[in-house]
């Protein structure tokens, strides 16, 4: 099945997905430490002098793996004015409608917003913020 959205000007908003990732403390948190193991795993290799020995070289490539996994498992889904949150391997979405939600604000490629009386930040991926900004321009957002 596919989802369109008609603006007021006719057009056709096709849906787009990408990938977002939260910007609250626990994210944060968990990047960090992914950024210590990481450069830590690049230290030990370094420190064997780069020998080819598949001890370092495995756990260099467990850490990029890992970093992938934590960027791609987080999908997002734009029709129209609603945004849908998921997870890979999860059938369930979070559904936000901008349109149903009160000053919501996107900087850059950060959209923010309050829901539950609680302060919601996600880095959303390019093609996602260029349909965001798509109905900023055609809503007089």
């Amino acid at each position: 099945m596919v989802i369109e959205d008609v603006n007021r000007k006719g057009q056709h908003m096709t849906p787009r997905r990408g990938f977002f990732q939260p910007l609250d403390s626990a994210g944060q948190i968990g990047w960090l430490w992914w950024g210590i193991f990481f450069m830590a795993s690049i230290i030990v290799w370094g420190e064997m002098s780069f020998k080819i020995t598949i001890l370092p070289m495995l756990f260099v490539a467990i850490m990029i793996l890992l970093g992938l996994v934590l960027i791609v498992r987080r999908r997002v889904y734009m029709a129209g004015p609603n945004l849908f949150l998921g997870r890979v391997l999860l059938s369930e979405y979070e559904k936000i409608a901008l349109r149903d939600i009160q000053n919501w604000k996107l900087n850059g490629r950060v959209l923010s917003f309050a829901r539950a009386d609680r302060e919601r930040k996600y880095f959303l991926s390019k093609n996602v913020v260029e349909q965001i900004k798509e109905y900023m321009n055609n809503n007089d957002k």
